[in-house]
């Protein structure tokens, strides 16, 4: 590999987040480790990542039976599956999921499992989406980061895509599903998460001098109100 990917790895068991770390490691990937699913929600939240291992039972952990989905929400890594439950396997891939491995499995096969979904989705890139910049409100659709002036926000991908939306229709409203439509998402329930999101980004966006209101209007949507 010509660079050092993030990985990111749910698995509970010691045993196997050892093993399963080891294989990571000589794929040449930096591994984040979780437990549960909650905190690799929180971790997918917070970093890019390009590969997704996940060895969670979705019977012992009931967040686990829509981890797949709300991943694939979350972030366009490849996801691989590393569990003995080969009939939730279809319902996985179904989900978003790329491969599938057994529990035990065979390190090479796992090994070679990352590398073949690392180089499929570097063949597959989406391009960049094109950059927007107005009165001092930049948001780099390449790097996905946003610069009000000198000062760089930090936010997370779903935040960051929702603020590029509202920008891409100033002095607009957009209602919750015209949102989803154009490509915003947060799992299952993506509209009725949609205000809890408007308010992280309202939030973030008020310790900074804005040149516009993130505005909430009953019946009419969302808006991003330039003066």
């Amino acid at each position: 590999m010509s660079r050092v990917c993030n990985a990111l790895l749910i698995e509970p068991d010691e045993g196997y987040q050892a093993a399963m770390n080891a294989c990571l490691h000589l794929v040449g990937c930096v591994v984040e480790t979780v437990n549960d699913p909650r905190q690799a929600l929180v971790a997918l939240e917070q970093h890019p990542f390009d590969v997704v291992v996940s060895g969670v039972s979705c019977q012992k952990d009931p967040v686990a039976g829509n981890l797949i989905a709300e991943i694939r929400v979350r972030s366009p890594a490849p996801i691989v599956l590393v569990h003995d439950q080969d009939k939730l396997v279809p319902e996985g891939l179904e989900s978003g999921a790329d491969r599938w491995i057994p529990k035990p499995f065979i390190p090479s096969v796992l090994i070679a499992s990352v590398r073949a979904a690392l180089r499929n989705a570097a063949s597959s890139t989406v391009p960049p989406l094109p950059h927007i910049e107005i009165r001092g409100l930049v948001l780099d659709g390449e790097t996905r980061k946003v610069r009000i002036g000198e000062v760089e926000l930090v936010l997370t991908r779903q935040e960051w895509r929702l603020l590029y939306i509202l920008a891409s229709h100033p002095n607009r409203y957009l209602g919750a599903r015209e949102i989803v439509r154009l490509g915003w998402q947060a799992g299952e329930c993506g509209p009725q998460q949609l205000r809890t999101y408007v308010h992280r980004v309202r939030e973030k966006l008020a310790p900074v001098q804005m040149p516009c209101r993130l505005i909430s209007r009953h019946g009419s949507g969302y808006c991003l109100m330039f003066d």
